[in-house]
């Protein structure tokens, strides 16, 4: 028995090809939801405006809701800080309130999986306690992605079997010297609207001291996102301050992927 765990504030843009891509290999999928921020902030200045930001930011739920799917959980759940969040989501809501699943995992709503990759994942995790996919970081839009950057973490796997709990995990379910697989997820976390983009953007300035996280390049979404452009403009794309050479370029992206823009 397999279950799988997202975790949304935004993510409107792609969770409904995220869930429709994972649906037929798993048995339950929980999607825990939240109306506030990380680090409870209501406001954030921002190019000397104030944005309030929505309760909740975004339509996510609802287009979860839009799928019907007799398999989806929503729950909502609000904690300040993501660390530990991922334990804390399957210790205080799914184990001991549904049967304990062979294998749980996390994923974001911006992950969609290919068929091929996501079946070569399940196989492979099974050698691990804990393991993260590789992925491919598709920029803008399909035909376009960064370079991969080895030991980023994607979707992460763990195997309950001789697990009563989950143990204390970061950021993103993960423990320390996590195992990476070959399989990877496509990720499209650079392929959102504008407005996502903006949300995404001024949440991370506001909480990101907070918590703990790193710094984003305060004006990255104009001078980069917004802006890019494959020969005048993309070099350092990288949106952490002090990290953006980590994303060197973009590149042009051969792979096909109709199958993605028909969910």
């Amino acid at each position: 028995m397999r279950y799988a765990v997202y975790r949304v504030l935004y993510g409107e843009d792609f969770i409904k090809q995220s869930i429709k891509s994972i649906e037929p290999y798993f048995d339950k999928i929980f999607v825990f939801w939240d109306d506030t921020p990380w680090g409870n902030i209501s406001e954030v200045l921002y190019n000397d405006a104030v944005i309030k930001i929505p309760k909740p930011p975004d339509a996510s739920v609802e287009r979860v809701k839009e799928l019907k799917s007799d398999k989806v959980i929503l729950i909502y759940d609000h904690v300040e800080n993501n660390l530990n969040q991922f334990s804390h989501l399957v210790n205080d809501h799914i184990l001991g309130k549904y049967p304990k699943p062979d294998q749980i995992m996390f994923i974001e709503p911006d992950h969609v999986w290919n068929h091929q990759q996501l079946s070569g994942a399940l196989e492979e995790s099974r050698a691990h306690l804990a393991c993260s996919s590789r992925q491919v970081e598709l920029w803008k839009t399909l035909e376009w992605r960064i370079p991969e950057r080895p030991g980023r973490l994607s979707c992460v796997f763990w195997n309950l079997h001789n697990l009563d709990r989950i143990p204390q995990t970061g950021r993103h379910a993960n423990i320390p010297n996590i195992p990476f697989l070959n399989s990877y997820v496509y990720n499209l976390g650079f392929c959102v609207s504008d407005k996502t983009m903006f949300m995404k953007h001024v949440l991370a300035i506001g909480f990101s001291q907070k918590i703990g996280d790193s710094l984003p390049n305060y004006g990255w979404l104009d001078n980069k996102w917004r802006s890019w452009n494959p020969v005048t403009n993309n070099s350092n794309l990288e949106i952490s301050l002090g990290y953006e050479h980590l994303i060197p370029h973009a590149l042009k992206f051969e792979e096909d992927l109709k199958w993605l823009q028909s969910m």
